[in-house]
């Protein structure tokens, strides 16, 4: 009796102590951003319960909650467990605790974990060796209004990740975002260990002074499945979401030296050149025009912000108009940032002979890179048009000495005999092309559909052929056309149609519908064509061999 009570007491004990809520995370310390995996399991029997995850919504945001069903085998015993698998993404940072969750009457431990700051992770080396990772970086926190700022974000991961990954959009209020291309992919060795970097840039162009704050952005994307090193089990992939650190501008105004209305040009470097159509050293005429390009290249500005050129500027120059195109606006995507170009083509029409002079072109603007003012400029352009009338004048002919103009006729009476001779060469050759292609083309005009038989002789092959094909008789055509081959040539139809192309092709038809593989009924009008052809093309071939059989055999 003793012995049975002891037994169900220790049993009591031993259930009590298995029917536990266990509670697990993957990391107690975490980026601001970044989600963990909270998992609850128990050896309860009762897979229809359900935990209560209510406190955990105070400090905390459910993305994702499974449940999964296992066996597993403790001192050769079989026992059931049913395991909770919760994402949660926390909502503040600092020291967050994971507070006790319930299972009708089982009771979890909580959990404490460190939350930390982009800012704190930027300088914690033991947060960023978590498994994805992001930060942000500027070019300069103190750009000028209008100025690029070009913004690198990078995402490092040393985990595989899906195809699925998403990067928040940047929009900023008082700045205009610009992406600098698709994402670029490279690897980059962090404290010994092996990194994927998705590297995304910006360039930035704040619309005012002050202080300007660059948002952070939230990178989001799956895990690839992995094996751990316990019993080679598999890993199931999990959501990550990471967020960029927040940088603050501080946007300075125009300096003061700058020229008051000029256009404000902030930019590392600014290039301007011309071209020309034709060159405007040349001798002009009046009534003529000249095409001239300004290019205006500009590092770190977008080709919208670059001032429209023209030649004549503000001046009004008598005699001379300008004509200007549309401009041809281009933003190139460089390593160091944007680079804008603007081309001004514009026509110059020259009313009047005379000397013209056209301005100096100065560009005005500021260097980033030096922090001062440049110019840039180029030289005034001198122009030399002559009158039509001095032109004329100027090339009329001069008048010479009678011998010389005896020796000028000598001189050309050779070239034109002898062009004369050869336009007569071309008539002759043209008259014989045109002679040679008529009698060619007499010899492929197609026979007349007449008849080439007076009668139709009874037991002719060809006779039979031409009755056949009248009737439109597939059978008989063929038996005839078998028995004309045979005397025509040695191999019969083989022969006879190696030789001529129309007799094959008609045959091909012919065989076609004997065969069923034709769908409309034959016509014997080809056929009997192809035969004439071919009777007529052996004809010719005897008369053009007659006159030599004449000359090996004479008449006595």
């Amino acid at each position: 009796m003793n012995r049975i009570l002891l037994w169900l007491c220790t049993l009591a004990f031993s259930t009590h102590a298995a029917a536990v809520l266990e509670a697990s995370v993957d990391r107690t310390r975490l980026i601001e951003g970044e989600t963990l995996q909270l998992t609850l399991e128990t050896m309860a029997t009762d897979r229809f319960s359900q935990p209560d995850l209510t406190p955990l919504e105070e400090h905390f945001e459910l993305k994702d909650s499974r449940q999964l069903s296992l066996v597993s085998q403790l001192d050769g015993k079989t026992q059931p467990v049913t395991r909770w698998v919760i994402s949660l993404l926390p909502k503040r940072t600092g020291y967050v605790v994971i507070p006790p969750l319930t299972l009708n009457d089982l009771r979890s431990q909580p959990i404490s974990l460190h939350v930390l700051t982009a800012a704190e992770a930027a300088q914690d080396n033991t947060a960023q060796m978590a498994p994805v990772f992001i930060d942000a970086e500027v070019d300069t926190e103190t750009p000028y209004v209008q100025a690029q700022v070009l913004l690198t974000l990078r995402v490092y991961h040393s985990v595989s990740l899906y195809d699925d990954s998403t990067l928040t959009s940047l929009d900023m209020q008082d700045a205009r975002v610009e992406s600098m291309g698709p994402p670029r992919n490279y690897e980059r060795l962090i404290n010994g260990i092996r990194h994927g970097v998705i590297e995304v840039r910006y360039a930035l162009f704040p619309q005012r002074s002050g202080e300007l704050e660059v948002p952070s952005q939230l990178f989001s994307a799956t895990t690839m499945p992995s094996r751990t090193g316990d019993n080679d089990r598999t890993t199931r992939g999990r959501l990550v979401q990471v967020r960029s650190p927040g940088i603050s501008l501080q946007v300075r105004p125009i300096p003061a030296e700058y020229p008051p209305d000029t256009p404000w040009l902030p930019a590392k470097s600014v290039t301007l050149s011309q071209r020309w159509q034709p060159d405007p050293g040349l001798n002009l005429l009046a009534g003529e025009s000249l095409t001239r390009t300004l290019v205006v290249l500009a590092d770190g500005l977008n080709a919208s912000q670059l001032p429209e050129l023209n030649s004549l500027g503000d001046q009004v120059i008598q005699g001379l108009r300008e004509y200007a195109d549309q401009p041809e606006l281009q933003d190139q995507a460089l390593d160091d940032g944007v680079r804008g170009l603007r081309q001004d083509s514009a026509a110059l029409l020259v009313q009047q002979a005379g000397k013209y002079q056209l301005p100096q072109l100065q560009l005005v603007w500021w260097d980033t890179a030096q922090d001062r003012l440049q110019e840039t400029t180029l030289n005034a352009i001198d122009l030399s048009v002559m009158s039509t009338q001095s032109f004329i004048s100027g090339t009329e002919p001069i008048a010479v000495e009678a011998s010389l103009e005896s020796s000028m006729v000598l001189r050309l009476w050779p070239w034109q005999l002898a062009t004369a001779l050869l336009g007569l060469a071309c008539l002759v050759c043209l008259w014989y092309l045109w002679r040679f292609s008529a009698a060619l083309k007499a010899m492929k005009q197609p026979l007349q559909d007449v008849e080439i038989f007076d009668e139709v002789v009874q037991g002719n092959p060809l006779s039979d052929l031409q009755t056949a094909c009248r009737g439109n008789h597939p059978s008989d055509a063929r038996k005839a056309l078998e028995a004309w081959a045979r005397q025509q040539d040695s191999e019969g139809l083989i022969g006879l149609t190696h030789h001529h192309a129309d007799l094959a092709e008609a045959l091909d038809e012919l065989n076609a519908c004997l065969f069923g593989q034709a769908e409309h009924q034959w016509r014997g009008k080809p056929l009997w064509r192809a035969v004439r052809m071919v009777v007529q093309s052996r004809k010719r071939e005897a008369e053009i061999l007659e006159p030599g059989l004449e000359s090996l055999y004479p008449k006595v």
